[in-house]
């Protein structure tokens, strides 16, 4: 049962954010909720699990990109497995060690991703502007699914 509410809870995630880019951007600006579930899961989880959440959620974000395909999930990957290192010294359970995670895994996040796309299809896939607010998007976002997700945790026993 548990595995049919975690798949339940991917879907609904890459929904979530198909449908808000779909719908709810400003100026081309929407909150990633790929990267902030992955980054509530790399959180709640065992190392394990959050890598393998870090993994399916940086696949999804492939199937929906035209860049370098494979990209989105190594970094996510890469961004699970530094969560799964630092929760052992930090407490990420805190709201405000919550933002400054979003804040720095987003834009080492997409520095990375960025470099990936530089070094084998030589486009740069990240403007200027989703540079600069994409990250204070997701700090802003990360928190909620980070609720949202403890809430699935303690309720039904997921991640």
């Amino acid at each position: 049962m548990t595995l049919l509410l975690e798949v339940f809870l991917y879907l609904a995630s890459g929904t979530l954010y198909w449908w808000w880019t779909q719908n709810l951007a400003f100026f081309g600006l929407v909150p990633n909720f790929l990267f902030a579930a992955a980054l509530a899961a790399a959180i709640l989880s065992g190392p394990v699990k959050g890598i393998a959440w870090g993994f399916a959620l940086g696949l999804y974000a492939d199937m929906l990109g035209v860049s370098v395909f494979g990209g989105y999930a190594l970094t996510y990957t890469l961004m699970a497995y530094a969560v799964s290192v630092v929760k052992k010294h930090f407490d990420m359970d805190s709201f405000f060690s919550q933002l400054v995670a979003a804040l720095s895994l987003s834009w080492l996040s997409m520095l990375f991703y960025m470099g990936l796309s530089l070094a084998f299809s030589r486009i740069n896939p990240t403007g200027l502007k989703n540079f600069l607010a994409e990250p204070l998007l997701n700090a802003l976002a990360v928190p909620a699914v980070f609720q949202v997700f403890y809430w699935m945790k303690r309720r039904f026993g997921i991640l």
